[in-house]
């Protein structure tokens, strides 16, 4: 398949989890080596498509970056191959806990079925509202991070009353940051004006995205982040939502 091609496919993929959206993203955005006009306007359609995704738009940072392009593409895609985060926590959680997700703004979230695939003891309630019964089970609401900043991540809608529900409740809050979701400040900010601008009124038809929440990480009482590679800061992807 033509790379222009495969561009399109990744652009117009739905409920894909963002590692495997970042890492195709990657292997077809190395082909833009010694192309950096052509590789920044890919990366910002994309991004204009996936404006959540935050280890979408890690992958674009480091590529535009790079001395190397095709280099840091396969560098990227060792990075993102496995999930130490969801290693973590299937280490972690208690034996037999209840367990309810709130998965990332970005959509195609694979938490649920990593859990299950690791541990067979883990019970995942579909509704976060059944953690807050009385139950002898230990009970855990896990949040995922669809990028995260310095001391905020992006969420689905509804995230902050759904954290402050199982605090009353009694319930511990994780927050699960996997690899690439970590983003320095700048670049957080433009993807929370992106997503928004997604969001909003003037977004484009067709390509109008589900609201996002934006919320503190000391919400939560504990993070799941057991690797963290650091991101640069491209001026290319800082641009207001409408000046690119």
């Amino acid at each position: 398949m033509h790379p222009i091609e495969r561009l399109r496919a990744v652009a117009r993929a739905r409920e894909v989890d963002q590692a495997l959206l970042a890492r195709e993203a990657a292997s077809v955005l190395g082909a833009f080596a010694g192309d950096l006009p052509g590789l920044v306007t890919s990366c910002r359609r994309l991004l204009d498509r996936h404006p959540s995704a935050g280890a979408l738009w890690w992958t674009c940072a480091r590529l535009l970056a790079a001395g190397d392009v095709r280099a840091e593409a396969r560098s990227i895609d060792d990075d993102l191959a496995d999930a130490p985060a969801v290693t973590a926590l299937s280490l972690d959680l208690p034996d037999g806990a209840v367990v309810a997700v709130l998965p990332d703004a970005a959509g195609g979230s694979e938490l649920v079925y990593e859990l299950n695939g690791w541990r067979d003891d883990i019970v995942v309630a579909h509704d976060p509202g059944a953690l807050h019964a009385d139950r002898d089970e230990p009970r855990v609401l896990l949040v995922e991070a669809g990028a995260a900043g310095p001391d905020r991540f992006v969420a689905v809608e509804g995230t902050a009353d759904e954290i402050a529900a199982a605090r009353d409740a009694g319930v511990p809050v994780w927050l699960v940051v996997e690899v690439g979701r970590r983003l320095p400040a700048r670049l957080f900010d433009a993807v929370v004006g992106r997503a928004e601008a997604a969001a909003g009124p003037g977004a484009v038809p067709g390509r109008r995205r589900d609201p996002i929440e934006v919320v503190a990480i000391g919400d939560a009482e504990r993070v799941v982040e057991p690797r963290r590679i650091e991101c640069p800061v491209p001026p290319e992807l800082l641009r207001s939502p409408g000046g690119w």
